[in-house]
């Protein structure tokens, strides 16, 4: 059968395995295919760096009636030199070792999605166009994700030769799951595509405007089939909900609201994974997977009513545990495996004007319950800002010292604080964080973006907040329990994905950095030894992904 939409997904930015999948591409897949659009995802898809064997390969998918090849860009980061860049964080906090963010590096994260200048990324673009060109010339190039809106807020920056203005026909900005359908059958019978948004010669589909508005309470139900090449080991994407409940004022993902899909449907999408496919692990897709008490509840029952058991990981908020914290056993009984934690402060002052109000010392008491009911069989990530208005160097040192002797978090992952730039007429199309839209309202006296990016606020800067940070990673280098960065893709799922229990993530998880040297008592040659052979485990299996993929998808 030919393959009308192909859709490209991977997450990059790290190399020393290849990350588990994720929901998004598989949600819209599934709502293609419901519309009679047969849609294909492939996985991976930066595995073959080498352009002209990778485009070699996705031949082998494409004829005369591929009408669209698609781009998931959430995940894709471009590289940064070793020595140049430091890349421990996400966003603009990705920065130079000179403590400058300038325009140049600023164009480089924003616009070449997984590389990190113009020509490369030409490069792959300009054979992909050729490819499709081949075979159908009116063949659309597409791109969607959360990345967009980074395009569309740095696009002012983009050079008057830039590729993706040259190559990509559209992109996609919000929840496109109605929009792509709207799209692709507007490419199938090569209707004229208006009601665009041209912003600087790049041309946006706007998600929250008709004709290609998606309600923001629909939740469309996900469905895996042969094609995805899932293997007994292998953990799957499964959307839960939309939105965050809550309104952190750093934050600028959909936020005031919360929906989640209706249990039972979670029901049957569960047991059709399982009894066509065999699927039992699970990276959920979740703003917040419990900002919801209900759902949280109705879970756990569905889960105990299966004849069959699950796991699963997702982000959770430490918050809500304090009004229920039933909903820790809960959460474990139905196969809870690993969180990521938003902690962010715990600088109580700085919470409460961030929007985090729950006393620091509760925070700490409700992961240590969290951990003495899991044991040794959870993974905890808990996330921190450095940079937070009311956060001073001495309460983030106090934060420190208490991280430094504590045994209860996995590992510490830290991000700078990031404040994009406010563009007024896109306010309804992106979620703005409220640092963004009233900066002087949290304290902030400087702020700017050209010709560097730089922020103060009255305790602190984003030259001091770099400083910190590598001060951070350094204090962790002798820590006897907890790990210091490196999970922020959801490094455990991938990791689990080669068919390793939960003991063995957790040891290749501890000891592949030399921070927390001393986590885990075997010396350096073990450790290596080990690290290498998961890093292989990896390898074989998306090229096994790669064979079995063409064998199912080949037209």
């Amino acid at each position: 059968m030919s393959n009308e939409v192909i859709i490209l997904n991977d997450i990059v930015g790290k190399t020393e395995t290849y990350a588990s999948r994720y929901a998004g591409p598989y949600v819209i897949k599934a709502n293609l295919i419901d519309h009679g659009i047969n849609t294909i995802v492939l996985d991976w898809f930066r595995f073959i760096s080498d352009n002209e064997k990778f485009f070699k390969y996705l031949e082998n998918f494409i004829d005369e009636n591929t009408k669209v090849i698609g781009i998931a860009n959430t995940f894709l980061y471009p590289p940064f030199e070793y020595g140049e860049k430091n890349n421990d964080a996400s966003g603009l906090s990705a920065l130079p070792t000179n403590n400058r963010l300038d325009e140049t590096v600023i164009e480089s994260f924003s616009l070449y999605l997984w590389e990190n200048n113009n020509a490369s990324l030409e490069d792959w673009l300009k054979r992909l166009r050729a490819l499709l060109d081949k075979y159908n010339k009116n063949a659309k190039i597409i791109i969607g994700g959360a990345r967009s809106t980074r395009i569309l807020q740095m696009a002012p920056l983009a050079p008057e030769n830039y590729c993706i203005k040259k190559y990509v026909d559209y992109i996609i900005v919000g929840m496109a799951d109605y929009a792509i359908k709207q799209l692709v059958e507007k490419i199938r019978t090569n209707e004229k595509i208006d009601n665009l948004h041209v912003y600087h010669n790049l041309n946006f589909i706007f998600c929250d405007r008709e004709p290609w508005k998606t309600p923001i309470t629909y939740i469309p139900t996900m469905r895996y089939n042969k094609s995805d090449c899932f293997e007994k080991s292998h953990w799957a994407g499964l959307e839960v909900g939309r939105g965050c409940a809550f309104n952190c004022k750093y934050c600028y993902y959909e936020k005031r609201f919360s929906n989640k899909k209706p249990i039972k449907l979670l029901e049957e999408e569960i047991k059709r994974n399982y009894y066509d496919l065999g699927i039992t692990k699970y990276n959920i897709t979740a703003d917040c997977f419990n900002d919801n008490r209900k759902f949280v509840g109705e879970w756990a029952e569905m889960v105990a009513s299966l004849n069959f058991n699950i796991e699963w990981a997702s982000y959770v908020r430490v918050d809500p545990f304090h009004k229920w914290p039933e909903m820790m056993d809960e959460m474990i009984g139905s196969g809870f495996k690993a969180g990521w934690f938003g902690v962010e402060t715990l600088c109580h002052e700085a919470g409460k004007f961030a929007g985090k109000g729950l006393n620091p010392e509760i925070v700490k008491a409700l992961l240590q319950l969290l951990r003495d009911k899991g044991g040794d069989d959870i993974w905890i990530t808990t996330f921190f800002i450095i940079g937070l208005p009311k956060e001073t160097k001495e309460s983030l040192n106090n934060t420190l010292q208490w991280l430094l002797n504590q045994k209860i978090i996995d590992e510490v992952q830290t991000t700078i604080l990031d404040i994009g730039p406010f563009i007024e007429e896109l306010q309804h199309i992106i979620d703005f964080s409220d640092h963004s839209k009233n900066p002087d309202k949290y304290g902030f006296t400087k702020l700017e973006y050209s010709p560097e990016f730089y922020w103060e606020h009255e305790t602190l800067n984003l030259h001091d907040c770099v400083k910190i940070n590598k001060e951070w990673k350094a204090a962790f280098l002798d820590h006897k329990f907890t790990r210091f960065g490196g999970s922020a893709l959801a490094e455990y799922t991938r990791i689990r994905d080669l068919g390793l229990n939960h003991k063995q993530t957790v040891i290749y998880m501890k000891t592949k950095f030399t921070t927390g040297r001393k986590i885990i008592n075997i010396d350096s040659a073990k450790k290596k030894k080990f690290k290498n052979y998961v890093r292989e485990l990896s390898k074989d299996n998306i090229q096994r992904y790669y064979d079995n993929f063409l064998q199912v998808n080949r037209v």
